[in-house]
């Protein structure tokens, strides 16, 4: 019986084929220690500037 990190590894390493087979441009597994899995994908590149300026994150006025 494979160990339950092999299983793990293999099975989101199928999941990211399966994204790059499918023209997704990214992808992020994230499978945690209860069982519950989440994936974050997207078919455009992530973007990764900040909508916002320095300037414009004042408090007050």
């Amino acid at each position: 019986m494979p160990k339950p990190q092999a299983t793990v590894r293999r099975t989101i390493a199928e999941i990211l084929d399966a994204a790059r087979r499918a023209g997704w441009a990214w992808a992020k597994v994230e499978w945690k220690p209860d069982g519950s899995v989440t994936v974050d994908a997207g078919m455009t590149e992530a973007d990764t500037d900040d909508d916002f300026l320095s300037s414009d994150l004042r408090m007050g006025k």
